[in-house]
């Protein structure tokens, strides 16, 4: 495929976006831009960003739009011209995906599909409940507590599990609200836009990431 795919996954917290993501950049030649990580990136390092942010991630809540806008123009300009991107994160809601709108033309990237991942709210809970960061002397991943596998990669590694700040319960109650708040109007923005492609987030990664394929390759043919 020669084609540059530009792809939004959008998705409650718990969906497994940056995991599917990470699949599908083994298909396709696709940078993966995943906000979250990026500013826990900024925060591990102490950055102004960084400092500015760091309590509002703590509490639920996520960077302003203004500086969303600033870092997403300044991250899709370092894209490879010969890749496509995948948002992981951005734009949550209308008022950022408008603004993507701007940047994308100016990089002459037009969007193929925003890829909505659907799970119920229980699930989901579930999911982030069971979630931990391994942390060793590389760089950091995530993992779930019932993948026995990469819990004993983690201790094979000397890493340690924590709980991540924005994954303890009250936090991710708030962040099920705020996602309801503000990120679902971003589905009726993208379906009238005609670009929403709904996914099934039920089942494994690569179950996932399969229907993912099959919606973005289906809408190219």
């Amino acid at each position: 495929m020669t084609e540059r795919l530009h792809l939004i996954l959008i998705g409650p917290p718990g969906a497994g976006k940056s995991t599917v993501a990470g699949l599908l950049v083994k298909r396709l030649p696709l940078d993966v831009i995943a906000t979250g990580q990026r500013l826990r990136q900024e925060i591990a390092a102490d950055t102004p960003i960084g400092q500015t942010i760091k309590s509002l991630l703590e509490q639920g809540h996520f960077a302003p739009d203004t500086l969303m806008d600033r870092l997403m123009r300044q991250w899709l300009h370092e894209v490879p011209a010969d890749h496509g991107f995948i948002l992981d994160g951005y734009p949550r809601n209308p008022e950022q995906a408008v603004a993507l709108e701007g940047m994308l033309a100016d990089e002459r990237r037009p969007l193929q599909a925003a890829i909505a991942l659907e799970l119920d709210d229980a699930e989901a809970v579930r999911r982030l409940g069971g979630r931990r960061l391994c942390r060793w002397a590389g760089e950091a991943f995530t993992l779930h507590t019932a993948d026995a596998a990469a819990v004993a990669r983690c201790a094979a590694l000397g890493g340690v599990l924590e709980v991540r700040d924005d994954d303890h319960p009250e936090v991710i109650q708030e962040r099920m609200r705020v996602y309801q708040r503000e990120t679902e109007p971003l589905l009726a923005f993208y379906t009238e836009c005609g670009l929403l492609a709904r996914v099934d987030a039920n089942g494994s990664p690569e179950e996932v990431a399969e229907r993912v394929l099959a919606r973005v390759l289906g809408r190219r043919g």
